[in-house]
């Protein structure tokens, strides 16, 4: 096995930084430069470069030393100090008079120029990435040789005149035969990490000097420019390096040595990483690509790559009060992006419910909600609300990343949100969680004023408890597997208000760890809530937290299933007068109208931006008697009604209407 030093260097860049932006834009104006030439996609930071190096430490910690290279820029998270890292600016590496450049392949003609790069070296992307246990032989042979693992391609001709990658890849091959007498040619460099040597890259300059001289000095990207394939060619003509063919991605096999992914796919991506099981892959950004998936992206490499690094800065994830009021309204949500607009009229029954005099501290722990409905949510806010966005799956990751989220029948870990509150939510007292399938109707204040003493939770009765004389497999469920001595007292966990002073943070801890070692858990994080908190929660009545899903799918629930007298009284008013209705059960107001207290949900639903989405959903996805038809095209229209006054269209909720297409 080959044994000497080997270093790793990064190209990176923040285009996310504003003056960054500036300095770009002024010189794209100045040089006339657009199009592919300077692709935004090819600087945008959605923090890969954390996640590469995650990937290093864990799968090659042979690695000698981290060399960095930028235009003086230094991510966030990065400890400079750390003495495996070194940042390298531009200006240490290229030519005064190229500089500032925006262009990755000028930056590459420069990379032998690193002081103290050791002779054997791999370059990689930020978005390149190592997914299994590796050893130096994988990129080097016995000699020192590079192992060169390239791609067929079959581009089109206008990808050849069009596309500035494909032009300069055949550039280099053309650079290549005609200097050694060769043909190469449809072949590409892996999108992925690469081995190579400062000796052949000097010597290879040497060769093409006034090539490479030039790309050195374009700014931005240009035809006919060198790419660093040349340098591996190089190495397979003169000092004859193995040249490994890997195909392209619809030929991958398990166990591929390397995979190229683009972010555009990323619902994708975990599932195919899975499928292939690739040494080496490359997840790259392209014009295609939208902000969900590179919030998608986050979010997986979280996942894979959960283990910080001693280079990282320790992060604070406390999240503080909003307002300096200590008796603000604190209340956390956790919707996706599909559910922002039924979460909205949840918003929207909160703050007409609200005292002026009051302030309300909001919280959506999420991951994909996009920036159109971000500021949709934000124009609905009063001036003593506050709303705030946060994601907290790092978090969980970097703490927690033992825990087997996965396994619970493929549900995502935003259903496990509300657990980590105690954890993050430390400079709060008390902090309310409400489902997003919610409305409520009543001053939810009044649920803070609530004395709970000694309990650590405020929580509703599950409509279940009652009734478990009927559910003997449910009891035998709680008690055996949740471990319940109560089950009776089994409560609902779409609403709870967490008190959290009194909640011991190490010993919920340990109940948390010790609740996701069972598998196979009915009800997720509200058994695991109720695993942790029984005997600790004080129980309210149910009108706030009405379970409508009760009598929809039973209909004598009241009547002939529940026996308690004083339970029956309680669930009784809380049917008639609920302060928070909890629409439970797959069936909602939104796709089930003319239901019990779906008048209250489209109440506030026609104030929020969303109304007409929501809307236009009910109708799309209703069916209708054969004589009771509406043009799909009227109903398009629809969407676009933007006077919140004209409401004569909800007329058409009291039947359900088929689209029918022209």
């Amino acid at each position: 096995m080959f044994n000497k030093p080997i270093d790793i260097v990064y190209t990176w860049v923040d285009g996310n930084d504003k003056e960054w932006q500036k300095e770009k834009s002024f010189w794209q104006q100045k040089l006339g430069i657009e199009g592919d030439n300077a692709n935004d996609c090819r600087f945008i930071d959605n923090q890969e470069l954390k996640y590469s190096l995650r990937s290093i430490a864990k799968y090659a910690p042979w690695i000698n030393h981290i060399f960095i290279i930028t235009n003086g820029q230094i991510p966030t998270w990065l400890d400079t100090n750390h003495p495996k890292i070194t940042i390298v600016n531009h200006k240490e590496i290229m030519p005064e008079e190229a500089l500032p450049t925006f262009n990755s392949e000028a930056i590459e003609t420069c990379i032998a120029n690193i002081p103290n790069l050791s002779e054997h070296f791999l370059y990689a992307n930020d978005d390149c990435f190592i997914n299994k246990a590796t050893t130096p032989d994988f990129f080097f042979d016995k000699y020192g040789k590079p192992i060169i693992r390239m791609n067929k391609y079959y581009w089109s001709p206008n990808m050849k005149k069009e596309i500035i990658y494909c032009t300069n890849v055949e550039y280099c091959q053309k650079l290549i035969n005609k200097n050694f007498n060769l043909n190469y040619h449809n072949i590409e460099c892996c999108h992925n990490i690469m081995p190579l040597r400062k000796s052949s890259f000097i010597r290879c300059k040497q060769t093409f000097l006034q090539e490479f001289n030039e790309t050195t000095n374009n700014k931005f990207r240009k035809e006919n420019s060198i790419q660093n394939i040349i340098i591996s060619l190089w190495e397979i003509a003169v000092n004859k390096s193995k040249l490994i063919i890997d195909r392209n991605e619809k030929y991958y096999k398990k166990n591929a040595k390397t995979a190229y992914f683009t972010l555009t796919n990323a619902n994708d991506l975990k599932q195919k990483i899975c499928k292939y099981a690739p040494t080496l892959f490359c997840i790259n950004d392209d014009e295609y690509t939208n902000p969900e998936n590179r919030i998608k992206l986050k979010s997986l490499l979280w996942e894979l790559f959960p283990k910080p690094q001693p280079w990282e800065k320790p992060k604070d994830y406390q999240i503080k009060p909003a307002f300096d009021d200590k008796n603000s309204i604190n209340i956390v949500f956790c919707p996706d992006n599909f559910y922002t607009k039924y979460f909205g009229v949840l918003l929207q029954s909160i703050i007409d419910n609200s005292k002026p005099d009051k302030n309300y501290d909001l919280l959506i722990f999420e991951t994909d909600i996009s920036e159109n409905n971000k500021k949709l949510l934000l124009k609905m806010i009063p001036s003593n609300f506050s709303l705030r966005f946060v994601n907290v799956t790092e978090y969980i990751y970097e703490n927690f990343g033992d825990l087997n989220f996965s396994a619970r029948n493929h549900w995502s870990i935003a259903t496990f949100y509300r657990l980590f509150i105690p954890f993050i939510m430390k400079n709060y007292k008390k902090v309310l969680y409400l489902d997003s399938d919610m409305c409520t109707n009543h001053n939810i204040d009044e649920l803070f004023e609530i004395d709970m003493d000694t309990a650590e939770l405020l929580a509703v009765k599950d409509t279940v408890s009652p009734i478990l004389n009927k559910y003997k497999e449910r009891k035998n469920y709680m008690q055996k597997i949740l471990g319940l001595k109560e089950p009776e007292q089994y409560f609902n966990a779409g609403c709870v208000l967490f008190n959290l002073k009194n909640i011991e943070i190490e010993d919920y801890k340990t109940k948390l760890l010790n609740a996701f070692e069972i598998n196979d858990l009915w009800f997720l994080d509200q058994d695991i809530m109720n695993m942790i908190f029984e005997g600790k929660t004080k129980l309210i009545h149910n009108k706030w937290n009405y379970i409508w899903g009760s009598c929809l799918w039973t209909p004598h629930y009241i009547s002939q299933i529940i026996t308690d007298a004083t339970y029956k009284k309680m669930f009784i008013e809380a049917k008639t007068e609920p302060y928070i209705i909890h629409y439970t059960t797959s069936k909602k107001p939104w796709n089930t109208v003319g239901v019990e207290h779906a008048d209250i949900f489209w109440h506030y639903a026609r104030k929020t931006p969303f109304y007409e989405e929501i809307l236009f959903n009910n109708i799309k996805k209703a069916s209708l008697p054969k004589n009771n038809k509406m043009d799909y095209h009227f109903l398009e229209r629809i969407l676009s009604i933007k006077n919140r006054g004209q409401h004569k269209v909800l007329t058409i909720l009291g039947i359900r209407f088929k689209i029918r297409r022209k």
